[in-house]
């Protein structure tokens, strides 16, 4: 019986969900099996050994996406500014354009619908705890309940992703600098009239 190496299983999983990515954001989600498997420079029962569908490739993107993100937002929020600066980093996330044709299909695929709700739903809980996590220390503005911070600033994420594609010329640095000055302004610091009420009440 064949030994499987699981460092080995999923390094070749995750060059398989690139290419995989790279298909889709060339073709949309109608993207044959055919195309990702030339593009991964495997055959259809190679990927199959990973993947059974293309339903489960889907899954495993959405999935390294909030496994990623999760990564990346973990930990104490040391200071003011890193909160801000984790969530702009996030507007580099996988795939801007397979967002939109996802989108569009989810309208016509109800399958991909809820699936994208449920993404949806898991990002907004990542990022509604680092939220928390900053408002505990003091870092950020806590007038408003995480979750509803959360709900927005996706929003603004998503819609950030649409920056170059209806103006290419933008600098992608730039739009990045744009969304941190943006959110920073979002998760500043708590409220002057907070603070002044907060050091009335020590007197």
């Amino acid at each position: 019986m064949r030994t499987v190496n699981p460092e080995q299983h999923e390094k070749k999983r995750r060059e398989l969900l690139s290419a995989a990515l790279r298909r889709f954001a060339a073709e949309g989600v109608q993207a044959s099996i055919a195309s990702i498997c030339a593009e991964a420079g495997v055959s259809p029962g190679h990927l199959y050994h990973y993947f059974p569908s293309k339903e489960a490739i889907l899954e495993g993107l959405f999935q390294l996406v909030l496994d990623e993100a999760a990564t990346h937002l973990s930990g104490d929020v040391q200071a003011a500014r890193d909160l801000p600066a984790l969530v702009a980093d996030l507007y580099s996330g996988k795939g801007p354009n397979l967002l939109f044709d996802l989108l569009a299909e989810s309208q016509r695929n109800a399958a991909i619908a809820d699936r994208l709700r449920r993404h949806s739903a898991e990002m907004k809980q990542l990022l509604a705890s680092a939220i928390a996590r900053g408002q505990a220390a003091g870092l950020v503005d806590d007038t408003l309940p995480a979750a509803d911070l959360a709900t927005m600033l996706l929003a603004v994420l998503d819609g950030s992703k649409a920056i170059r594609l209806r103006d290419p010329a933008v600098d992608r640095d730039h739009a990045r600098e744009m969304l941190l000055a943006l959110v920073s302004r979002v998760l500043g610091d708590r409220p002057a009239s907070k603070a002044a009420g907060s050091a009335t009440a020590a007197d």
